[in-house]
């Protein structure tokens, strides 16, 4: 009987920690059921980047990634097919503040997987630092993944390709020179994407803005500076300065 006792407590064990540790943990991240943003092995996948010495963690701003998030592109290989945005305008704003924590926390054995569902399909990729680029892999954009293998009827193996804006290349891989139209090297400090398509200028938008809070903190900060300076130049008595700064620092905070 206790030798069932302990088969049973170990089975147990490994029922619940083993996945846990080589599965799960590795997983685990940030996000909800539709949007998950997830740490995993840069050693993961067909396409490993254990070659790359990665400069993880990173301090990037939530509007700068905003910026890379707008700047990306991509085009069906469908005859007729127009350039569009990876990601819509509601997806950018979820995504923009999970993508910040992430590259805070991520450590330089790791890379940020995401998982997106929308109406339109789930995309799926990788995003990584690497000197002084972000590299942004897709498996999948808007549930069309990116090889189509399973379709003999089609005249392209590939069902879309990123389309390079400014400060924008393809990956070439150091083996056979062969571009990945998938996988864009990207400037960390991305220029600032000029959209020239209606449907993106919500977009275009949110990259000017970044987001209400910090508008309106840059706002706050630049009006604290200006009273200090009338104040120094002895425009304005010492407490009635108090007062203002006082009320300016409530706003701000």
């Amino acid at each position: 009987m206790d030798l069932i006792r302990r088969y049973l407590t170990v089975m147990m064990f490994l029922f619940l920690y083993v996945p846990f540790m080589f599965g799960v943990a590795e997983g685990a991240g940030l996000g909800n059921n539709d949007i998950k943003v997830s740490y995993i092995s840069k050693r993961h996948g067909n396409f490993n980047v254990k070659k790359f010495k990665l400069n993880h963690p990173i301090n990037i701003s939530q509007k700068e990634i905003v910026n890379h998030l707008v700047s990306l592109r991509y085009k069906k290989t469908i005859m007729g097919s127009k350039e569009e945005g990876v990601f819509f305008p509601a997806e950018i704003k979820k995504l923009a503040p999970l993508f910040v924590k992430a590259f805070a926390s991520v450590n330089h054995k790791k890379i940020i997987h995401f998982e997106l569902k929308s109406k339109t399909g789930t995309t799926v990729g990788d995003v990584f630092s690497f000197r002084n680029y972000l590299n942004w892999r897709f498996e999948s954009i808007h549930g069309e993944t990116y090889f189509q293998k399973n379709d003999a009827r089609a005249w392209n193996i590939f069902a879309w390709k990123l389309i390079p804006q400014k400060g924008q290349l393809y990956f070439k891989s150091s083996e056979n020179k062969r571009l990945h139209k998938n996988w864009m090297v990207v400037k960390l400090y991305l220029p600032v994407s000029k959209t020239t398509d209606g449907s993106n200028r919500e977009s275009s938008g949110l990259i000017e803005s970044g987001n209400i809070d910090e508008k309106t903190n840059q706002e706050l900060e630049r009006k604290l500076r200006h009273l200090k300076h009338i104040y120094d130049q002895g425009l304005i008595e010492e407490e009635e300065y108090k007062v203002q700064q006082k009320y300016l620092f409530e706003k701000l905070f």
